[in-house]
């Protein structure tokens, strides 16, 4: 018997590294990724990327859309929109092309925001 999927849920798929998992080397990622857990590495995904509050990231980030409530030291390469929220930490370079920061992030490194 043939099993179809909702179309609804087969475009909310993401990955998510639970807040107990540690990655030594790269992610890829065609959908989007969830971060709750630690890497140390790269993270490429062609869509969205959210590191959670607890996530702590020794990695370069690529996406076309990251939000940020973590610890990142490393290089984001953003094609849209960077989100860094109020809980986060970046210690590194960051390229975007839009930038939004809410009061409380910390950001220590090199900036480029191209605006749309």
């Amino acid at each position: 018997m043939e099993q179809i999927l909702d179309k609804s849920v087969a475009k909310q798929s993401e990955t998510v590294i639970g807040p107990s998992v540690k990655i030594k080397g790269d992610l890829n990622s065609e959908d989007d990724v969830r971060i709750e857990g630690q890497i140390t590495g790269k993270v490429n995904s062609l869509k969205k990327v959210f590191i959670e509050q607890n996530a702590k990231l020794a990695a370069d980030v690529e996406a076309n859309e990251v939000t940020v409530a973590g610890e990142v030291q490393g290089k984001l390469n953003v094609l849209g929109l960077l989100i860094l929220q109020s809980t986060a930490k970046i210690s590194g370079e960051i390229n975007c092309s839009v930038l939004r920061v809410e009061d409380g992030a910390a950001l220590s490194g090199k900036f480029s925001v191209t605006g749309k």
